[in-house]
Formats: C-alpha cells, sequence, structure tokens
C-alpha cells in the first residue's frame, strides 16, 4: 500500500469497501441548501483516474503547481487526490484572507493554472496575477477559461484503475496559504511525508471506527477521513461564515444520518449549542454524536459546558494546533471545566511532538540571531511563561519560496534526523503546569509590557468575558496605552456604570502592580473575528481603529 503518496491509503480503501459512502456534500448558495451530492469511493477513485487522464493530456507534471479554489465538493477532493497522485502540487488559497491578499497568495505561488469557479475568474483580465495562468472553471466557460467538467466528463467510462506515483520524504504534496495576522500571506509546505504522519497523528490522539461517520466543518479534514476509509458528511453551512450556520438544520443533518463524530470552530459549535439550549427538553440533547473536536481558537468556559450539556454522551475535546503543526495537544473537556484558574488549558502534548517553551521574544530584544543553542539557554521553567516551539515529523518544514518567513519562524535543529529539523515558532505564549499539561496565556505579538510589568491578554479576557453583560472582550496595548474592547448584550435594562466599575475592579487586580493609573474602555457593536473560522479576535483590526480614533474620546478607567 505504501509508495510515499499520500493518497495510497485513499486507494487502498476503495479497492477494500467501494460501494460505502466516501462523502455527501451539500450544494450551498450562502447559508441555504440547493441540494446534495453523494458519491462512493469506488466512484470517487474512477474520478480521481479520470482527472489523472486528462492532465496528463495536457502535459502536466510532477512538480507543477496548480492553484484550486473551490467549495467542497466531489469535484474539489476528486481534483485534489488527482493532482496528489501525479506528484502534481495542488495549491490551496483561504478565501477569508480577502480578494487583495488571495492576488499576493496566487503571484507567490508559481503556479501553472488554476481552478475555480467561473465567479472567480470570469473578470481574469482585471486580476494581473491570473494573465500567466491557465484557466479552468467547474461551473462553466467563456473567453479566457474553459469547462473543466466538460474536459473529463467523456473520460471517465474509460479511465483505468486509479494508481499514484513513488514520493519521497521532501516532495511537495499540499502549499495552503493562509492569511496570518499581517503582511503578505504565507503558503505552508505541506509534503506528502508530512500529510501522512499528520494522518496519523490525528488517527492517533482522536481514533476512528470503521463505522463512523463524520461531520467535521473543516474542510481539509476530509482528505484524513478519506485515508481513514470513513464517510463524511458536510455540514449545510456557508463555510465562509461557520458563525451564521442554520443550526436547526445541521442538527437535522446530524440526527437523521447518525453522526457519530463532529468537529469544528468555537463560533461554529457555539450556533449548533445555542439552538439545542432553546429548545424543549427532550430535544436538548443530542444522542447520536459520540465524539467531538473543538479547535481553531480558544475556548470558553461556558461554551465548554454548553458542548457538555447538549452531547452528554460525547467524548468532547478541546484541540490545539495550528497550520503548521497539527495536533500539537488536546485535552478533555471535562478536564478543562475542572479547572478553576484563569488561562486557556489545552492539555497534555501529542506524543508525535517534541516541545519547548523558551523566552525567545527576550532574546530578540537584545538583538540576537536565534539558534537552538539560544533556545535551550532561554528554556523556561515549569509554570513559567514563554514561546511554544514545536518540531515533529508533522510539523511543516519550511513556508515554500520564502525565506524571510522561514527565517522568523523556522530554526534549526541540530543532531535530529531531517524528518525533524526544525523548531517551529507557533506565535503563541504559554507554560507547562506541573503535570506537564500546556495552557495559552496570549500571543507573542499581544504581550503587554508597562513599566518593565508584563502581562499576558488571555487571562484578562477569560475573566471579563465571564461577566454576564459581555459577550466578548479583548484588552490591546496600543502607543503605551492599555485599551478594554468590550462587545457589550444588546439590552436595555444594562446598567452601564454598574459594568465599567466591574471591568475596573478586574483591571486592578491586573494593572495595578504595574504601575499602570488608567485603562480606556471602549464598548464596540461587534467585535471582529478572523474570516475563516470566525472564531479568532481580529487584534489587528481593533488597532486599525485605535490609529483611526482619538484615545481621549474613549471612556477613562480610572485604577
Amino acid at each position: 500500500m505504501e509508495n510515499g503518496n499520500f493518497i495510497s491509503r485513499f486507494i487502498y480503501n476503495a479497492e477494500c469497501h467501494p460501494d460505502k459512502v466516501a462523502l455527501q456534500l451539500p450544494v450551498m448558495e450562502g447559508q441555504k441548501c440547493l441540494g446534495e451530492e453523494s458519491i462512493s469511493y469506488a466512484e470517487l477513485a474512477c474520478l480521481v483516474s479520470a482527472y489523472q487522464v486528462l492532465w496528463q493530456q495536457k502535459g502536466w507534471q510532477s512538480g507543477d503547481r496548480i492553484v484550486v479554489i473551490l467549495k467542497p465538493s466531489k469535484e474539489l477532493y476528486a481534483i485534489a487526490l488527482s493532482l496528489f497522485s501525479l506528484g502534481i502540487v495542488a495549491v490551496f488559497i483561504d478565501t477569508g484572507m480577502g480578494r487583495k491578499k488571495m492576488q499576493m497568495a496566487i503571484r507567490d505561488s508559481n503556479a501553472k493554472a488554476i481552478i475555480s469557479m467561473k465567479a472567480l475568474i470570469k473578470l481574469f483580465w482585471l486580476v494581473p496575477a491570473l494573465w500567466p495562468l491557465q484557466r479552468f472553471a467547474v461551473d462553466g466557460q467563456s473567453i479566457g477559461y474553459s469547462n473543466v467538467l466538460q474536459q473529463v466528463e467523456p473520460l471517465i467510462s474509460s479511465a483505468p484503475p486509479l494508481t499514484s506515483i513513488a514520493r519521497s520524504d521532501t516532495d511537495h504534496g499540499l502549499i495552503s496559504f493562509t492569511s496570518g495576522s499581517t503582511g503578505r500571506p504565507k503558503g505552508a509546505d505541506r509534503t506528502h511525508f508530512s500529510l501522512i504522519q499528520q494522518h496519523l497523528a490525528i488517527r492517533d490522539h482522536w481514533p476512528d471506527k470503521a463505522e463512523d461517520i463524520d461531520c467535521p466543518c473543516f474542510p481539509v479534514m476530509v482528505l484524513h477521513n478519506l485515508s481513514c476509509g470513513m464517510t463524511t458528511i458536510m455540514p449545510k453551512v456557508d463555510l465562509a461564515e461557520p458563525s451564521q450556520v442554520n443550526a436547526e438544520v445541521v442538527i437535522d443533518q446530524i440526527r437523521q444520518h447518525k453522526i457519530t463524530r463532529l468537529s469544528g470552530a468555537p463560533a461554529y459549535l457555539q450556533g449548533l449549542v445555542t439552538y439545542l439550549s432553546q429548545q424543549s427538553s427532550e430535544l436538548k440533547t443530542v444522542n447520536e454524536v459520540k465524539s467531538i473536536v473543538v479547535g481553531g481558537a480558544t475556548v470558553s468556559k461556558d461554551l465548554a459546558q454548553s458542548i457538555r450539556t447538549a452531547f452528554p454522551l460525547a467524548n468532547a475535546r478541546i484541540v490545539y494546533g495550528s497550520t503548521e503543526a497539527e495536533p500539537i495537544s488536546d485535552v478533555s473537556i471535562d478536564e478543562y471545566l475542572a479547572e478553576k484558574k484563569a488561562g486557556y488549558l489545552v492539555g497534555h502534548i501529542a506524543p508525535q511532538i517534541d516541545l519547548m517553551i523558551s523566552n525567545v521574544n527576550e532574546l530578540e530584544q537584545q538583538g540576537k540571531l536565534i539558534n537552538e543553542n539560544d533556545l535551550v539557554q532561554g528554556i523556561c521553567n515549569v509554570g513559567e511563561i514563554g514561546e511554544i516551539l514545536v518540531s515533529g515529523h508533522h510539523v511543516l518544514k519550511q513556508y515554500i519560496d520564502n525565506s524571510e518567513a522561514n527565517l522568523e519562524n523556522k530554526i534549526p535543529r541540530i543532531n535530529v534526523e531531517a524528518t525533524k529539523s526544525v523548531w517551529h515558532r507557533t506565535g503563541d505564549c504559554g507554560y507547562q503546569d506541573p503535570q506537564g499539561r500546556l495552557w495559552l496565556s496570549g500571543r507573542v505579538k499581544d504581550v503587554i509590557r508597562v513599566n518593565n510589568y508584563t502581562l499576558q491578554a488571555y487571562p484578562i479576557e477569560q475573566i471579563l468575558d465571564q461577566d454576564n453583560d459581555i459577550i466578548r472582550a479583548a484588552v490591546i496595548y496600543y502607543q503605551g496605552h492599555v485599551c478594554v474592547f468590550a462587545q457589550v448584550r444588546a439590552d436595555k435594562s444594562i446598567n452601564h456604570d454598574a459594568l465599567i466599575m466591574r471591568i475596573s475592579d478586574i483591571a486592578k487586580g491586573f494593572f495595578l502592580p504595574s504601575g499602570l493609573s488608567n485603562i480606556r474602555y471602549i464598548e464596540i457593536e461587534n467585535m471582529p473575528v478572523d474570516g475563516r473560522h470566525n472564531s479568532k479576535i481580529d487584534r489587528p483590526l481593533l488597532r486599525e481603529y485605535l490609529a483611526k480614533n482619538k484615545l481621549n474620546n474613549n471612556q477613562l478607567l480610572t485604577l
């Protein structure tokens, strides 16, 4: 079965249970479902093989890069698998990063072609990044781009059995561009080896059974599921806005198809559990789901408790990871809820991960060019906060064609095997407790430094979020000022003076030791969040707000 090519496991599963449903996918228009498409493992393998023939006819070769920007569909996964099988590199670009950054990513990808929707490429003459590329749409054709479905359909009936070429540990498989918080998008280089190792790591910490039916709100998880031989039923939600999920529709899906596994970001799961909490007693819980994973952002205690209430029979877990390293750690929701101290417990380190917590930022402020020896000298003690760095077979070794990002985020290791050759800087701050569990305390770029006193944002925000009148809070340090943003419940009965007093009391406990005498309090209608999962606070956007507005126009809290 193994030849180093990521899709070899899918091929094996298609041969073992050809008639099993591989994918059932909704056709979405915003949050409205227009229909569904279903495909078995054998049918999907046949479609993948037909695409193989098509790419070979076009002269595409191993190592070529092809941008693929499609909604989850049988075409998306068939195209991706067919590219992997031939050693052609699929380039995924997160559409949540906005049009300007998408164009940057397309240019930086050095791709040969793009396969997308006509809505994206029909005005290609206005997008210089698309000019040099071969252009294909799955839903139409016109001058400047052709219809790839029309080209592949005649090949399906005569497609040969699906095969894959051998790949080495360093051969590129998938390049995924995500926006990050600032600057140009970075292309994470997923080799065939790292894709296989990530699949094995996920399977180790989230075991599956042959009869499992998974409903992930993370589209890339489908590739893992196909490697496991599971059936995937994608939720009926607009993946561009998972926080706006029509929860009634998705809960009906879960019950109708007897979904056993569920995963998604906090904002998506919040929509599901909020809907369930509003139902009559016999409909408040979902017993079909036996396993839940929530990840992609920090998880509040309220959400964790709501998940436990809504899915009482599920083994519910919080998973910590990133594009470059997934998984890093995980913790059961019950263990998380049992903890009383402030901060976000993300739990037990995955056995596939080498973890280091080091005072990298302090070394950088001294003007040092960081190497592994510096990291070791700066290792934090138990309970001491530092930057989280990880290494492992499934940790991505580089950003593609981006020496600046590699220099900033990848620190070479010495005397280790090549597949664990770097420490990846997560950009997260945290610490390990005496039990070896990992806690998150904030982001390196968001550390608050006042009069040589250092504070982390997460513990403060977590306590503020527990106030009944606050939906979500963010603490931002900007040009010498500490600013508390609060999204407050839309309720006329709220006593805002009392709320400000409570916030002031909480702030005193954190900021008075630093000598800070006041902070700024800003109420906002909606907390800005990332475009991908709708779950992480968009801190750069809050800083833009502060840059455009005079601080003295905001409420001053005297401590």
